[in-house]
């Protein structure tokens, strides 16, 4: 499943508050920051004091993962070359076959970038199991939930907090407002 939308900066904090208080899901960095462990955030708060939800020249990304969705989220150390890296030698990477990527696209140019909600289906990750070996057993996590948590953020953005859509992408209040204002969503 996938779902793309455009999110300003109270969108992004409007949604992560229902993450937050209204499921069970915990959320980490997709990636740490060189040098760093992964985090975890409890409350928007602490999202919205580390990163910029406005204006994010890479955007801000992250894992969502229940104990319901059975398998657990792996936090790989990932080997850095010094010389390419300003020195560091080392970063994490948060990944599971049944995670769901959170990716909140940035304001920049006068262009706001689409924001994403996403993760692997069984039968996709079953094609990828062979080659990374990684992630582990893909029958470790219950698709079933996984599917059902997804669903029910889609349906919070989509059906709760779309003002309208283009194409299939919806448009939150924020976003809406900025392009009213001359700002392009792509």
């Amino acid at each position: 499943m996938t779902y793309d939308f455009f999110a300003d900066k109270a969108d992004k904090l409007e949604f992560l508050d229902f993450i937050f208080k209204d499921t069970d899901l915990q959320v980490y960095d997709l990636g740490s920051q060189y040098g760093q462990e992964i985090c975890q955030y409890k409350t928007s708060d602490e999202i919205s004091s580390k990163f910029d939800l406005e204006i994010d020249e890479f955007g801000t990304t992250f894992q969502l993962w229940t104990p319901r969705h059975k398998g657990k989220p792996i936090f790989r150390k990932v080997d850095l070359d010094p010389k390419r890296c300003n020195g560091h030698t080392f970063r994490y990477a948060t990944e599971g076959w049944g995670l769901i990527q959170l990716y909140f696209g940035g304001l920049r140019n006068n262009e706001l970038k689409h924001s994403h909600i996403g993760h692997f289906n069984e039968k996709g990750a079953l094609k990828w199991e062979d080659v990374n070996n990684v992630n582990g057993l893909v029958s470790s996590w219950d698709w079933t939930e996984i599917q059902k948590t997804s669903r029910k953020l889609k349906y919070q953005i989509h059906n709760k907090l779309t003002t309208r859509k283009i194409g299939s992408y919806g448009v939150l209040s924020g976003a809406d407002k900025l392009e009213k204002q001359g700002i392009k969503l792509r």
